[in-house]
């Protein structure tokens, strides 16, 4: 070969030196252009050969075979601009085999032309082959180089790298190909130069009609360069798809790299699947494209990528600036695969931005993103790298990103880094809205299998929703968490963003995140370390589903209106429509709430007005704050609406809803528990413990609770209902009025009202004595500030003595009058006037009271006497019990 190229610098000639054939009919090849017509070029055979077309000379061939044979070895050089080996062989013989058996390379460059798809015609002929092959039988060892600006190579019909055929008796007459042998192909595109194919298939399967089953093929691509192209077109001759299949099965190893500023292209055909399969069947596939402009570009139809599929193994790198685009659909481990994806380092990209038409997929689909999808896959997003999803007409569903997608299925998404970015976008294409808008966003992390979704280190999450929501024609831009439907069963998502800078932020119209949303599905979100999610609201347990969300020094932040069917402000639902949600926010936490529209803001446990019943428990502490503001009389904290709620404040923390109420109980067959405890705040302008607020005032709800120790509970009104207990040894600042049990104290304590107190009729006043085992007593007390308006026209208080106080001995003390239990802020009693309407009872754990009477000005008059403990009395009778069993038992 040196040789060929020492005269090739000077001449231009056809030369084929070593071992050759041609036939059927000789023809001597060169020195010059040579026409071999309808007659093969076998090179080596058994032996070696070389083949040398250069300074503009052409060679025509039907076919060409480097090293036939198994021990054969051929060379070939196709060299400089204007030299041109055509191949154009009927349908009834392969065109170009590559190390059919034996070892074979050909190198095309300087300008050089391969062309094995002339007259493409003669395909259709006979059984209609016209294949080429980088590596054919078993055993083969085979090298394709393309180099150079103008450097090309041309195929038709299957274009495979690293074939395994094996022929052999008894079968076959002849024998061709190694019985569990190894292939191994490469092609190679550099420096400019140019492969453009029908489609390719890198590593195969175990062919011929007689193979082990035992062979291997090792094959690889390589683009590298910049204006080295591999170009797809799909068939030369007929319809069928523009795709590159890498590892088609157990027993093959297939990879591509493109590098350096090359490219590869897949130019789609309308109307059909076009794209690249990273592994499959049962293979192993490996995808590398790095370097500023390095790409795969994607046009025409129904683009995909699919890495790990059909108990495949794949794997596809972006790295450094390499750039994948034009596509719709990408799965990462998909049947029974496992695929992984990285994308990594700034410019790194995925751009998911084509369309499926409804002749290729059924029917039109936008971009969509599945991460293990009846198998398991992940996707990794660092350092810079981007995956963007991005749809800008309208399609019937919208673009989506699912993790763990079917219930066999397992889906991982994380996002590393200041700058990676995964974001999903929708453009409206008509403005107002209306049937023929787009849809926006969807993005489901686990949505029947298990989806885990972690973004850290100023990583980000952007769904973007433009299209316009109207009350007729709903778009909702949507994050679920664990489940996806309110009816049908989901699957179980796990989401944590952590790190200054990491963010999950949906924009747009009608943002919304659920955790837990379904039947059966599971969700758990944890937001820490200064990360922030933000959306215009959550949900976090619905419809049978099951959430969690832990938010640990970050913070949440909901906005705005949506404008759909729906109609909802800024919301934090726990536990809606029947499910089950548990939040904790701590550790200096920051969640608001904010919404001037005309459907205000909200925080709910235990149902909304759309989705009633639920089980909502809600913990805030660690100095950590939430914050509601809207129009007046439009913000709401509910605890509690038709179902269950519970909600701490403890801490240092703080709970303020401007302008607005907090419902805690609020309907009838609610349960609602608020405890607001170490040095915690809790404010608002309406309060309702077990009632609800009207248009004319107010109304009994369900069962509500609150609890105040050690902090301050503010609002112009509080009202406990029939049903509501208000307790606890803290400051309420407020006008109060009672239905229900107010409870001064905690077991016991003092209880401070800066404000007015109106107890209703029925409603009861609780206060609690306890010796202190020192001789001593412990009583509640409520402390009202000076000047407070009072109404105890219908006051009634009820004594308890806890444990084994001794009201006799109390009523010595001196202690039982009403100026114990009743102080203003200045450490005087009260009127005694105020009282003339109250009543007064009495109860003790180990005391009977056989009289009682209390009045402001005379005090307690009664007598109490001790209850007896089961004494020799009750135990003789137990003794004579079990005595009679034991005579019974003597006459059987």
């Amino acid at each position: 070969m040196a040789a060929m190229l020492a005269c090739g610098a000077a001449t231009a000639d056809v030369i084929v030196t070593g071992a050759y054939s041609v036939y059927p009919t000789f023809t001597a090849p060169g020195p010059g252009d040579t026409n071999l017509g309808g007659n093969t070029l076998g090179l080596g055979g058994n032996g070696t050969a070389q083949l040398l077309v250069n300074g503009g000379s052409r060679l025509i061939a039907a076919s060409v075979r480097f090293a036939d044979g198994g021990t054969g070895i051929a060379t070939g050089l196709v060299t400089g601009a204007g030299s041109l080996l055509t191949i154009n062989g009927n349908g009834s013989t392969n065109r170009l085999e590559l190390g059919a058996w034996g070892q074979g390379s050909l190198t095309i460059a300087d300008g050089a032309t391969l062309d094995a798809r002339a007259d493409s015609a003669q395909c259709l002929l006979g059984p209609q082959w016209c294949h080429n092959f980088i590596g054919n039988a078993a055993g083969s060892d085979a090298t394709l180089t393309v180099t150079g600006a103008g450097s090309s190579a041309s195929f038709l019909r299957a274009f495979v790298v690293g074939g395994l055929a094996v022929f052999r008796p008894p079968i076959e007459t002849f024998t061709f190909g190694t019985p569990g042998g190894i292939t191994r192909g490469r092609v190679e595109v550099l420096a400019g130069g140019l492969l453009t194919t029908d489609g390719g298939s890198i590593g195969v399967a175990p062919g011929g009609s007689s193979p082990l089953g035992s062979e291997r093929s090792f094959a690889s691509v390589v683009v590298d360069g910049v204006g080295s192209i591999w170009r797809v077109t799909g068939p030369t001759l007929g319809n069928g798809s523009a795709f590159i299949n890498l590892a088609e099965h157990a027993n093959a190893w297939g990879t591509l790299d493109v590098t350096g500023g090359g490219q590869v292209q897949i130019q789609g055909r309308a109307g059909i699947y076009n794209g690249i399969n990273v592994g499959s069947t049962g293979g192993r596939g490996d995808m590398r494209v790095a370097g500023a402009g390095s790409a795969v570009v994607y046009s025409g139809d129904a683009g995909y990528l699919q890495v790990g599929r059909n108990n495949a193994t794949g794997l596809l790198q972006l790295q450094d600036g390499g750039q994948v685009s034009g596509l719709f659909y990408v799965a990462i481990g998909r049947d029974g695969g496992h695929g992984e994806l990285q994308v990594d380092g700034a410019g790194s990209q995925l751009r998911i931005d084509g369309l499926g038409s409804a002749a290729a997929n059924g029917v039109l689909t936008g971009p969509v993103l599945d991460v293990g999808r009846n198998g398991t896959g992940r996707v990794t997003v660092s350092n810079g790298g981007r995956i963007d999803l991005v749809a800008t007409t309208a399609q019937p569903s919208g673009t989506a990103l699912n993790l763990g997608r079917e219930a066999a299925s397992s889906g991982t998404l994380n996002i590393s880094g200041a700058g990676s970015v995964v974001s999903i976008s929708a453009a409206s294409v008509l403005p107002g809205g209306g049937a023929g808008e787009a849809f926006n966003p969807i993005m489901r992390v686990g949505r029947d299998g298990s989806g885990f979704l972690n973004i850290s280190a100023g990583g980000q999450l952007i769904l973007d929703g433009q299209a316009v929501s109207t009350a007729t024609n709903s778009r909702s831009t949507s994050l679920y968490i664990g489940g996806t439907s309110d009816t049908q069963p989901g699957g179980r998502g796990v989401a944590v963003v952590t790190g200054a800078g990491s963010e999950i932020r949906l924009i747009g119209t009608d943002s919304y995140i659920g955790v837990g949303h379904g039947p059966q599905s599971f969700g758990q979100l944890t937001v820490a370390d200064n990360a922030l999610v933000s959306a215009i609201g959550m949900n976090v347990g619905r419809s049978g589903g099951v959430g969690v969300l832990s938010v640990d020094h970050a913070s949440l932040s909901f906005s705005g209106q949506q404008s759909g069917s729906t109609l909802s402000g800024a919301f934090l639902s726990i536990g809606r429509s029947d499910g089950t949600g548990v939040a904790t926010i701590t550790n200096g936490s920051h969640v608001t709430l904010v919404n001037a529209g005309s459907a205000g803001a909200s925080l709910n446990l235990g149902g909304t007005s759309v989705g009633p019943g639920g089980d909502g428990t809600l913990t805030l502490s660690g100095a950590s704050s939430i914050s509601i503001q809207a129009a007046p009389g439009q913000g709401a904290m509910t605890i509690g609406r038709e179902g269950t709620g519970l909600m701490r404040v403890k801490g240092g923390s703080s709970v303020d809803v401007a302008g607005g109420g907090i419902f805690v109980g609020r309907l009838g067959g609610s349960d609602g528990t608020l405890l607001i405890s170490e040095g915690s705040s809790v404010s608002a302008n309406w309060i309702g413990v077990g009632r609800n607020r009207t248009a004319g005032g107010s109304m009994d709800g369900g069962t509500g609770t609150l609890v105040v120790n050690n902090s301050t509970l503010t609002a112009n009104t509080i009202v406990i209902g029939t049903n509501g207990f208000l307790g606890g040894n803290g400051t309420i600042v407020g006008a109060v009025t009672n239905y229900g049990i107010f409870s001064p104290g905690n077991s016991p304590g003092q209880m401070r009202i800066d404000g007015s107190f109106t107890a209703a009729a029925g409603s009861r006043l609780i206060m609690e004595v306890q010796a202190d085992g020192s001789g001593g007593w412990r009583t509640d007390s409520v402390v009202f500030g000076n000047g407070t308006a009072l109404d105890l026209s219908h006051l009634s208080v009820e004594f308890r003595f806890l444990g084994n106080t001794d009201p006799n001995a109390f009523q010595a003390s001196g202690g039982f009058n009403v100026d114990t239990f009743f102080q203003t802020s200045g450490g005087q009693g009260l009127d005694h006037q105020a009282f003339a309407g109250a009543s007064f009872s009495a109860r003790a754990d180990g005391y009977q009271f056989a009289s009682f009477s209390f009045s402001a000005n005379g005090g307690a008059v009664f007598t109490a006497a001790a209850v007896p403990e089961p004494g020799a009395g009750v135990m003789a009778l137990a003794g004579l019990a079990v005595l009679a069993g034991v005579v019974r038992r003597r006459r059987r």
